[in-house]
């Protein structure tokens, strides 16, 4: 209390490198959370259910043809939330202009709203409804690569599943911009009924796209269906179907925790030099209180608890001041509209909201404090081992 700038400055030092550590994990926690959320919102699902092997070779040939018994189990799991049938195929598409080759998905319009966000991307058009029989959605790249847009008709050209040519032609009704290239440049959909009559496929089905209540349980949900349906079939979650985006997200983590190492350190300079300061300082005081009879670990201990109530301090400081700025920004978001575009492609929307984790607050603080005790003790050695007629003299 004596030198209370010292003090301030040591205080100030804990508490902001403590708000920057904690802000920060929770930024990073948020664009990671959002960007797993977008990509399973968007297309993918929180789970498939496929005929086993149907991931590594996509075929008709590996299609579900018990899709009511599936059903009934999804029903009875309490961490469903929804699930919606699909008919997927690769497929040509063509026009007058130009063809592609594209990943075509039949869908049930009204069940699928309930799994996945790609309605809410028709940028042009309309959605399609379940009667819809000679209607496509295409995304806005592939109709730029086409030279078509809403109400032009296109042509699709594949292989049924009696093995047949499946041929039709369709109007377009939409234009899909998800902002995300395997989308809006790759993908075409028409209803479940026009992709099972397209392929001749009665009432088969080539996947089910489930939805959960929580998205932390995919793990979990996805070894208790496994166990449900058997080896015939497999239930694979977004880390299954997306190992790159899996893998990307390991390496964000991995890199992030660089990052806040290097912020450690930072504020264990900082901390280091404020106390060494302190320290220093008091050279001439220490030698009288050693010339006095105080003991050598008596001066060490007195160090010691100095730092210490000055990184709980500063730690107290920091996680409210870092808890109140992730709380705010969690409402109002951080605005990153001038990167949007880069964002996009890695399914993270222009706004990050940060998430707030009580253990991260904690674990941190805890951190910090252990390091500013950890850091007094050279310090306290220094200040312990002073010649009292030399640090009188100084």
């Amino acid at each position: 209390m004596r030198n209370r700038a010292r003090s301030f400055i040591t205080i100030a030092a804990v508490a902001v490198g403590l708000c920057a550590l904690i802000f920060l994990k929770a930024f990073i926690d948020g664009a990671d959370h959002q960007m797993v959320s977008n990509y399973t919102d968007l297309f993918v699902g929180h789970l498939q259910i496929h005929k086993t092997g149907f991931q590594k070779n996509m075929g008709l040939d590996k299609s579900i043809n018990n899709e009511e018994s599936l059903s009934s189990v999804l029903r009875k799991t309490p961490s469903v939330e929804a699930f919606s049938p699909r008919v997927k195929e690769f497929a040509l598409i063509s026009s007058s202009e130009g063809s592609s080759g594209i990943l075509l998905l039949g869908v049930d319009p009204e069940r699928e709203k309930n799994v996945t966000t790609l309605h809410q991307k028709i940028r042009e058009g309309e959605n399609l409804l379940p009667q819809d029989k000679d209607q496509i959605l295409i995304g806005r790249q592939l109709a730029e690569n086409l030279g078509v847009t809403v109400g032009d008709k296109v042509v699709i050209m594949s292989q049924a599943f009696d093995g047949s040519i499946a041929a039709a032609a369709y109007d377009v009704k939409g234009l899909i911009d998800a902002g995300a290239e395997e989308i809006d440049k790759n993908l075409a959909i028409i209803t479940l009924s026009a992709a099972q009559d397209l392929f001749v496929m009665e009432r088969r089905i080539s996947e089910i796209a489930v939805r959960l209540h929580q998205l932390d349980n995919v793990d979990s949900a996805g070894r208790e269906l496994s166990r449900a349906f058997g080896r015939n079939f497999e239930v694979l979650n977004w880390k299954d179907i997306s190992p790159m985006t899996y893998q990307w997200l390991q390496f964000d983590q991995v890199f992030t925790g660089l990052i806040l190492f290097i912020v450690l350190l930072v504020v264990a300079g900082g901390i280091l030099n404020t106390i060494l300061m302190g320290v220093l300082e008091r050279t001439k005081e220490f030698g009288i209180m050693l010339a006095l009879g105080t003991k050598p670990a008596q001066i060490s201990l007195m160090v010691g608890l100095e730092s210490f109530f000055l990184g709980l301090a500063g730690a107290l400081l920091g996680a409210a001041s870092g808890t109140s700025l992730i709380l705010l920004f969690n409402k109002i978001g951080i605005d990153l509209s001038a990167i949007s575009d880069a964002l996009n492609s890695f399914y993270i929307g222009s706004v990050i909201y940060p998430i707030f984790s009580p253990l991260s607050v904690g674990l941190y603080a805890v951190i910090i404090l252990l390091l500013s005790i950890a850091i007094s003790v050279f310090p306290a050695i220094k200040a312990s081992r002073l010649s009292p007629i030399e640090a009188i003299r100084s």
